[in-house]
């Protein structure tokens, strides 16, 4: 396995490469070598900004960063500022002229990907952008957490659409093998569920919660309608996007609808082998109400019930 993984990296890099060749031929064809456009693109992201921290985020040497430095403010594309933490060095920024050659380059390398995805469907140009954000996300740890998501980068919606339920059903197979070795029975299980709840779905009554980063989905939540009771249902986050509030924020929208439609409170089956899952239902009202041993899953476990009255 680990052969054919070596291989198939290769086999993608020189795909890639011939992609990123096509991508970067503007630079070719502006007054900036390709060291300098990175240099370029940081500055405009980070300013203002020391010459240490751009070295670290570009991974450049300090010698070669500090001769394009020295280019742009003979340019009098940058310019110097007094670092009033440390006397010692100064931060530098983009002038107006730095941020128009920018802003040349920038442009010229959008037209680039616009061309690139210039035929391609609404459903490819998604499927591009999940493929790379789930590349992204599986080396992340390579670069030491510089690319941790935050609470504010994430959207979270409310209207379904196509493939939100196949992805939500995706989602649970592959977070509880992966997690907590579930075989497809528990996938079947979710299949089933998710079926029933859109069948008798009512956006008056019933909601679903997901949170997208980047357009990739993310985490869900749902709200079935139960008489005057709703459940709670379908609670996931992807692995990356746990301990940023994320679960919290969810939540809060399950607490804040329920009491918005006038139910009398909840409640959602879980299992005893999710103890962070079932600290943050109690966190906001849940109590553990009935338990009893199964295999259902493919493994012996403890199906608990947590119930929720609201006054």
């Amino acid at each position: 396995m680990e052969e054919i993984t070596i291989q198939e990296i290769r086999n993608f890099n020189r795909f890639y490469t011939q992609i990123l060749g096509l991508l970067d031929r503007h630079i070719v064809q502006s007054p900036f070598t390709l060291p300098e456009a990175r240099v370029l693109y940081e500055l405009n992201a980070c300013q203002p900004a020391t010459a240490t921290l751009l070295a670290e985020k570009l991974g450049m040497d300090k010698g070669l960063l500090s001769r394009i430095l020295s280019a742009f403010e003979k340019k009098k594309m940058l310019c110097k500022l007094p670092n009033s933490e440390d006397g010692r060095s100064r931060f530098v920024q983009l002038t107006q002229e730095g941020k128009t050659a920018f802003e040349a380059i920038n442009m010229a390398a959008n037209r680039q990907i616009m061309g690139l995805l210039s035929g391609k469907s609404v459903a490819q140009k998604k499927q591009i952008v999940e493929a790379m954000h789930s590349l992204r996300r599986v080396l992340a740890d390579q670069t030491s957490g510089k690319d941790d998501p935050s609470l504010d980068d994430i959207h979270i919606r409310t209207d379904l659409q196509p493939g939100d339920l196949g992805a939500l059903i995706q989602m649970h197979a592959k977070v509880y093998q992966d997690e907590y070795d579930y075989g497809i029975a528990f996938e079947s299980y979710v299949a089933q569920g998710v079926a029933e709840f859109y069948q008798s779905y009512d956006p008056e009554k019933s909601r679903i919660w997901i949170a997208e980063h980047r357009g990739v989905r993310v985490g869900y939540l749902a709200l079935m309608q139960r008489g005057a009771m709703a459940q709670l249902r379908y609670f996931v986050l992807d692995r990356y996007y746990r301990g940023i509030g994320l679960g919290k924020r969810m939540m809060e929208l399950f607490m804040d609808y329920l009491k918005d439609k006038n139910y009398q409170g909840a409640y959602l089956w879980t299992v005893d082998e999710l103890p962070a899952a079932a600290a943050l239902y109690r966190r906001y009202g849940f109590r553990l109400t009935e338990e009893s041993p199964s295999t259902a899953f493919g493994k012996p476990l403890m199906e608990q019930r947590y119930d929720l009255k609201l006054e």
